[in-house]
């Protein structure tokens, strides 16, 4: 289903692939919303009498949940790119544009004071579960409103199209056994990092897609992680030495099935049984056969 932004019945826009928010200035009588016009989400002008669309100048990520400030004739929108997360400000009559990047974090939501001088940001990462930030428009004075309540003690860095947790401390000549984490959100928190990183001392790296070879590539390449023998949640795959552990719908809640290196196991258990066979593997405990 696409979208069309109207005035009672005038159409303001043509139909696009998709809406994914607007908000109207009573002030400046225009329309501010993001649009998919082909394979991403863009960010417009329209006034409310009818006009040309002004967009401004797009980003090759997506850009969302556009809104107004309350004064000052500024629209802020979310980008979300691979390795973080932007919240950017654009001064309507000048065009001029303000940045502030939130590094390896999705930031899910925005609200501005009355002021419009500062904004607070509902944010997660793969390291820290939901919080509250806020900062002021130009990047100064950010600071932390509501703590998380979960927060890893690890450093995060990039690795191939995602990214990948460690602890803080490394020891001399130390190489980290590799876990892989496959989430379509990756810069998001996500439960089972805190119950893998608890397990032991690991590598996990969480990416948008199954490990392709370069992947497995960019992984040999850093010498602090054993790629001897990965584990690879929430896929399945021929790499050698790798164990997959994958959602199947054939396989009863209570068990899971092994076909050759690949872990079968029922689709709402895959990451309560993930969290139980690392800390196993990891302790050198096989799992029983054929049951939890």
């Amino acid at each position: 289903m696409g979208g069309r932004i109207f005035n009672g019945e005038k159409p303001l826009t043509p139909q696009f692939l998709a809406i994914d928010s607007f908000d109207y200035s009573a002030e400046r009588k225009e329309v501010v919303f993001s649009a998919k016009r082909s394979t991403n989400f863009d960010v417009g002008l329209v006034s409310i009498d009818g006009s040309d669309i002004h967009w401004i100048p797009e980003d090759p990520a997506d850009e969302v949940a556009v809104q107004w400030a309350p004064r000052g004739h500024k629209v802020s929108f979310i980008v979300h790119n691979s390795s973080a997360d932007i919240v950017r400000t654009v001064h309507v009559p000048t065009s001029a544009q303000l940045v502030v990047a939130f590094p390896y974090a999705r930031v899910r939501d925005l609200r501005w004071d009355m002021a419009a001088e500062r904004y607070a940001v509902v944010v997660s990462s793969p390291d820290a579960s939901e919080r509250i930030e806020s900062v002021k428009y130009d990047g100064d004075a950010k600071r932390v409103d509501t703590p998380p309540s979960v927060r890893l003690d690890v450093n995060l860095e990039p690795l191939a199209d995602g990214v990948v947790l460690r602890p803080n401390t490394m020891r001399y000549g130390e190489k980290l056994p590799l876990v892989v984490r496959i989430d379509a959100h990756p810069l998001e928190w996500n439960d089972l990092n805190a119950a893998i990183v608890r397990a032991g001392r690991v590598a996990l790296a969480i990416a948008g897609k199954a490990p392709d070879a370069a992947f497995w590539r960019a992984v040999r390449d850093v010498q602090w992680i054993d790629a001897a023998k990965p584990i690879v949640i929430g896929a399945s795959g021929n790499e050698p030495n790798v164990t997959y552990i994958a959602p199947s719908e054939s396989i009863a809640p209570d068990r899971y099935a092994r076909r050759g290196g690949t872990l079968l196991v029922a689709p709402g258990r895959v990451q309560s049984f993930a969290a139980g066979f690392v800390s196993q593997q990891l302790k050198g405990i096989p799992p029983p056969n054929g049951r939890r």
